[in-house]
């Protein structure tokens, strides 16, 4: 799909526009404007909104244009922001991309939404997730370097709005992946921050100890900028950290669950994973094998705990009004019924084992990175509920999509998805680098000096 349009200021990196903004070379409402016009011409292909707030994100740019011209600069200052529908955002609906939910609008802003606004980025408005967030596919989304392909979930509308440059930021949730999966597939950024970092009062939950709220961007860079201004404690939510806490020692190895990839990762994105490991090779990272539990212990622990974490979220809405979800759904979440309290403690208490015998293996090893990429596939085509993996596994799309991913929900550790190129099928593959607890910060230097060593991808649709 090519449609000849002009990038504009629509791909510029954030630090380079809020330049322009200062030097009133451009204006966030002719940035705003062009935006708008990308929108109309692939919203009805790619359909990443379910609510667009445009007379909302109008008002908002023309109080930046004012506060630029008055010389008030602002850490986000005019930069168009999408948000995930799971975030509350004041005076429109919340609807989880579920028709159970979002009959009244919000009262009031996430905290994390307030604090984006508050340092001046403009909400265009709620962007499409699948429903609940109980997925990875996100329908009818649709992914911009091929239409017929899945954009990934749950975030899936806030990576295909960014990778087609409809806007400059998104904020996303992630309980298996779903900030990383489509980020991959979509060939963006995107960072599970750590537990307790960004505070998620005023997000709909999955899972109460396996959600992460998180930032998305076209680059690490921008992505550091959106973690600058979410980050911090909150006393609305429990799991907030009372203050940013101390990163462990700096561990400069690196690790690869080499056993997790073998047989399972496509050529194109093996390949891709080598020269990246390479790239790392000069950033002083060498890297070693690590000999973890496979996939399926992580996938299964994760299970255990959100089943009984979801139902209770969503328990009053099945029982009040079943009819409104989609098909399937509330045959899933009330699954989660008849886990006893036994039974979920035991799962919490195995997931804190695990990390801890994961860290000491780190530490004893002085490792203090992962690196893997963050699917083991590219994106699957919409409408196929079964996908193959290199050695022919038949699994799900979750199935296959979540391996790489849900083991770090379990852990509690950042970690980012960023784009390392695209395979000869043109689709985008994305290289998961994973911190220690805390060591965000360190995490996305390396992320950001390894990004000016990879290929940079094109636009996609012709952009």
């Amino acid at each position: 799909m090519a449609l000849g349009m002009q990038d504009g200021d629509a791909f510029t990196d954030a630090r380079t526009l809020l330049g322009r903004f200062a030097r009133r070379e451009t204006t966030p409402s002719a940035v705003l404007e062009e935006q708008d016009g990308r929108l109309a011409a692939l919203e009805p292909v790619l359909r990443c909104y379910i609510t667009h707030d445009r007379p909302g994100a109008e008002a908002a740019a023309r109080g930046a244009d004012e506060a630029w011209r008055q010389g008030r600069g602002k850490p986000l200052l005019g930069l168009t922001l999408g948000v995930k529908d799971l975030y509350d955002v004041a005076g429109l609906p919340t609807t989880g991309g579920s028709a159970a939910y979002g009959q009244e609008p919000a009262r009031s802003d996430a905290t994390a939404v307030r604090r984006l606004r508050e340092a001046g980025a403009v909400i265009t408005g709620k962007l499409n997730t699948e429903e609940l967030a109980f997925g990875v596919i996100t329908e009818p989304t649709r992914n911009p370097y091929d239409t017929s392909r899945i954009p990934g979930g749950s975030s899936g509308g806030s990576a295909a709005a960014l990778a087609a440059g409809l806007i400059h930021l998104s904020i996303g949730t992630d309980t298996a992946g779903s900030i990383r999966i489509p980020s991959a597939l979509c060939g963006v950024c995107g960072l599970k921050p750590s537990q307790g970092l960004v505070p998620r009062a005023g997000v709909m939950p999955l899972s109460d100890t396996l959600d992460f709220a998180g930032p998305m961007a076209r680059d690490v860079a921008t992505v550091r900028l959106l973690l600058e201004v979410m980050a911090g404690p909150d006393p609305d939510d429990p799991l907030s950290l009372p203050a940013v806490p101390t990163p462990p020692d700096p561990l400069d190895g690196l690790g690869v669950p080499w056993q997790w990839l073998e047989g399972e990762v496509d050529q194109d994105t093996l390949e891709l994973f080598r020269q990246a490991l390479d790239q790392l090779g000069k950033l002083g990272l060498s890297a070693q094998s690590l000999d973890w539990p496979p996939p399926e212990e992580f996938a299964g622990l994760q299970g255990r705990i959100r089943a009984p974490e979801t139902y209770l979220t969503h328990r009053d809405a099945v029982a009040g009004r079943p009819e409104r979800f989609g098909p399937g759904l509330v045959a899933r979440i009330v699954a989660g019924r008849d886990t006893s309290a036994v039974d979920y403690v035991q799962a919490q208490r195995e997931r804190h084992h695990l990390r801890r015998q994961l860290e000491l293996d780190l530490e004893g090893r002085g490792i203090g990175f992962v690196a893997l990429p963050t699917t083991p596939l590219p994106a699957p085509l919409a409408g196929r509920p079964r996908v193959n993996l290199a050695s022919g596994a038949d699994l799900t799309v979750r199935e296959a999509l979540i391996r790489y991913t849900a083991p770090f929900n379990v852990t509690g550790w950042p970690a980012l998805s960023l784009p390392m190129g695209l395979g000869r099928d043109g689709l985008p593959r994305g290289l998961q680098l994973v911190g220690r607890s805390y060591d965000d910060w360190r995490l996305l230097n390396i992320a950001e000096s390894l990004s000016r060593l990879l290929p940079r991808l094109p636009h996609p649709l012709g952009s």
